[in-house]
């Protein structure tokens, strides 16, 4: 009798691997292009800092300097020896002013140009951009993560810059009798650096990865950005109708006004060359007016003048302007068209570099 089969025994089975949560790499790749931006641009962002802080105090002493001669005294309580001291130190102060507020005006295409540009340009001159995206960072991450880095300290910059032009632009209005309206202290108000910063430095990004060179980039920055400012003084005082009003001789030659009051923020559009109105309020051109009647009067006689307009039965002046009160409204008017610029800028640069090859 043959014996009975036997059925092996089960294989044992083998305890269960030990496991452990794996870290997701995003993270790791993202604090990795960060640590990369700071890396590469670490002197850019510290040399941009510190420019940014010595800006910031040579404004803040100006502007005390400035706020000091204008509280010394104000109208009729003014000694002749205190008033002229008071005149040539704000004269001193405001001109100073000035050249601060043009610099920082002027800023956001130096930014454009030198931190906005080698972004990409440099990169592409060198070839050590599609080493760095055929690596484990995408051409994303490794541009948004740039561009995160870059960004915030820029807007933090120029948000500094922006509270204190606002600051200096109101004493110098208070100051020269400037409007706020009028070239520098329009594009030095309302928050415009920080929006300008930002767009012209999203702009320098696009260009460099669109021309892929140093040189010709800068070029185009530089120009646009003179560009902009020549169009935008053209067309910045016909952004709404204008509305007219007619002023007096008596309230044109300033009669019974504090010459210490602060003057109107109104951009007046006739350039200086308003026409003149009769009793009846028909206009007279400027340049009929002073061709031949009253032109030949020397400097300085304002009462002649004003003797020679009246026997000609002319009464006042008929401004055409934008009011102060649209001084917020064309403010939020050219902020938009600056964050319009930087979405358009980001969204090209971001086209190009998914047209780019990514593999060596």
């Amino acid at each position: 009798m043959s014996a009975p089969a036997t059925t092996p025994p089960p294989a044992a089975t083998p305890p269960p691997a030990a496991t452990r949560s794996v870290p997701a790499a995003g993270g790791n790749l993202w604090r990795g292009v960060l640590w990369l931006t700071w890396r590469q641009h670490r002197w850019q962002l510290i040399g941009g800092a510190l420019l940014t802080a010595a800006i910031l105090i040579w404004m803040a002493v100006n502007a005390a300097d400035l706020q000091s001669a204008l509280d010394l005294c104000h109208g009729p309580d003014c000694s002749r020896a205190v008033a002229e001291d008071r005149l040539a130190r704000i004269g001193h102060a405001t001109d100073i002013a000035g050249y601060q507020l043009n610099l920082v005006v002027f800023l956001p295409a130096m930014l454009g140009m030198f931190i906005g540009v080698p972004l990409l340009a440099r990169e592409y001159e060198q070839r050590t951009l599609l080493l760095a995206w055929s690596q484990d960072v995408s051409p994303r991450r490794w541009l948004f993560g740039k561009l995160a880095v870059l960004g915030t300290v820029v807007g933090g910059l120029a948000a500094a810059l922006s509270a204190e032009c606002l600051h200096v632009a109101g004493l110098v209005h208070l100051g020269a009798r400037r409007s706020l309206f009028e070239g520098t202290l329009f594009q030095a108000g309302g928050w415009m650096p920080l929006t300008l910063a930002l767009a012209w430095g999203m702009f320098g990004v696009a260009t460099g990865a669109a021309l892929r060179r140093l040189l010709p980039a800068f070029v185009v920055v530089l120009g646009a950005f003179a560009g902009r400012t020549t169009l935008m003084e053209q067309l910045r005082p016909h952004l709404m109708d204008p509305v007219t009003r007619t002023i007096s001789l008596a309230a044109e030659r300033g009669e019974g006004a504090d010459p210490f009051a602060a003057v109107a923020n109104d951009l007046v559009l006739d350039g200086g060359k308003a026409p003149f109105v009769d009793a009846a309020g028909a206009l007279h051109p400027y340049n009929e007016v002073m061709g031949q009647w009253c032109g030949n009067i020397p400097d300085g006689r304002a009462a002649a003048f004003t003797s020679c307009l009246q026997q000609h039965g002319l009464t006042g002046i008929r401004q055409s302007l934008q009011p102060a009160s649209r001084l917020g409204t064309f403010h939020l008017i050219e902020n938009g068209l600056n964050l319009g610029l930087f979405a358009v800028s980001l969204a090209v640069t971001w086209w190009l570099v998914r047209r780019a090859r990514t593999t060596v």
